[in-house]
């Protein structure tokens, strides 16, 4: 028996694949192009492309790219553990969903890859020539849409397998950027009573798609509980998983005597009455450590002064466009290295002036407590295309399976759709997907039955294309 796209699904997840760490899941889809006798190309940056002719008819038809990225979002529990540069993940199955034991499943983009793997090797259906395109590390700022050589793709049609919402077709995007905030300060001997005082357990998330669900940043929230308890002694301070990840926990390590403490206590359990329903479950923990060096009173001051006025979460609104996100940005990493600290954002943008503004602010705040910013991995938005055959496709596809119309949308989140838009002139692409909740979180799942019909639409728009000689 042929194996399923869940089959190949779980076949990924066995592979460590976080970004930054794709050689071995690129390595398991040239070996499957092999085993295909298909052509394939993978470039120097790690990238994939597989090549299959149109098959049943569809031999003449326009060519279509199916995109999908190889990488995921790792992130865990405290007490998983999991080692994601070795391990794979350990799959659990509960009714309906399908979610990884401690970890973030990689539903995104794992189930692109999946679809695709699965439709390569299906001899019986009916569908135009494919060029799959996987591509390394968009997670981490679309390095590898960047990094991309498009001469050998020919198609001008692109399905991009990268969305989260069934019955949603994604017609545009945000662009956006990464910006690390460099503090350095001078760390002395420690003097004192040290503790290391953490945040877990928040609901984190999507740092576009989750950013206007009023969930805490652990970053912030963490930084905003030290500097009201009055901590004038910081040994460290580390949180978040990601850039691109609302933070879910953070630790620092402070000087705090009875009465610091007890502050820190009293805020958290005041402030969590006022989380929301997702964020209920946090927890603070409290534990007394050993450390030798800290930053002075000056600099413990100064970052978290810092840390307490950098812009974050919803900056505005769509004004064409009701509920959708505009501008923002988030605060998704916080690591200390020696006597430095860095501040990891994302900025996420569909009008260009906004962002170049955002920056901006962010940059002023910085250089207000002497602190350099560099930036790295700007991308551009996708802009929604007045005529789209593929959508229009799409659209009457989507109405004959489910028997009501499927919803076009804008989406504020990047995609590489725009990146593959400036480098294939007269690309005509769309983003969808099955309904994956909660990603780049340890909540994150995938619903099975979506996912099966999702698959069964995209299969349906292929056949379609097909017949469009």
């Amino acid at each position: 028996m042929s194996k399923t796209y869940l089959d190949y699904f779980k076949d990924l997840c066995a592979i460590p694949h976080g970004s930054g760490n794709t050689a071995k899941i690129a390595d398991y889809c040239e070996t499957f192009a092999k085993q295909q006798g298909l052509d394939y190309i993978r470039e120097s940056c790690g990238n994939m492309i597989i090549f299959k002719p149109g098959q049943h008819g569809g031999e003449a038809a326009a060519p279509v790219i199916l995109q999908g990225h190889l990488d995921m979002v790792c992130v865990k529990t405290a007490d998983c553990p999991i080692d994601f540069l070795r391990d794979g993940l350990t799959l659990e199955e509960n009714g309906d969903f399908l979610s990884a034991k401690g970890t973030s499943l990689g539903g995104d983009d794992g189930i692109a890859v999946a679809y695709a793997l699965s439709i390569l090797a299906d001899k019986t259906l009916r569908h135009p020539p494919l060029q799959v395109l996987f591509t390394i590390d968009e997670e981490t700022g679309m390095e590898g849409a960047l990094a991309l050589d498009p001469t050998p793709l020919t198609a001008r049609q692109l399905i991009n397998v990268d969305s989260e919402e069934e019955g949603t077709l994604l017609a545009a995007c945000a662009g956006g950027m990464r910006a690390d905030l460099h503090f350095v300060g001078v760390r002395g001997k420690a003097d004192g009573a040290f503790f290391a005082v953490a945040l877990r357990q928040l609901a984190g998330g999507h740092s576009g798609t989750e950013i206007d669900k009023g969930r805490q940043n652990a970053n912030l929230l963490l930084a905003q509980l030290l500097k009201d308890a009055g901590i004038v002694q910081l040994a460290a301070f580390n949180g978040g998983s990601a850039d691109n990840a609302i933070a879910s926990g953070a630790s620092a390590i402070v000087a705090a005597d009875d009465a610091a403490l007890q502050a820190i206590r009293s805020a958290f359990a005041a402030k969590k009455d006022t989380f929301c329903p997702e964020d209920r479950s946090a927890v603070l923990d409290i534990a007394p450590v050993a450390t030798d060096r800290a930053f002075t009173a000056a600099d413990t001051k100064r970052l978290l002064d810092l840390l307490c006025s950098v812009p974050n979460g919803v900056l505005s609104m769509s004004d064409h466009n009701p509920g959708l996100v505009q501008t923002s940005l988030n605060l998704g990493t916080v690591e200390t290295d020696g006597d430095s600290v860095t501040l990891g954002f994302a900025l996420r943008s569909s009008v260009e002036q906004e962002k170049t503004a955002m920056l901006e602010k962010l940059t002023a705040c910085a250089k207000a407590h002497g602190v350099s910013v560099t930036t790295y991995g700007a991308y551009p938005a996708w802009e929604y295309k007045e005529n789209s055959r593929l959508r229009d496709t799409f659209c009457a596809v989507y109405q004959a399976q489910y028997g009501k119309p499927m919803a076009v949308t804008e989406i504020h989140a990047g995609l590489e759709c725009g990146i593959f838009s400036g480098k294939l002139p007269g690309l005509d692409c769309v983003s969808m997907g099955p309904d994956i909740y909660d990603i780049h979180s340890t909540d994150e799942r995938l619903s099975l039955s979506s996912a099966k019909r999702t698959f069964a639409l995209l299969c349906g728009v292929l056949e379609k294309l097909a017949a469009q000689n």
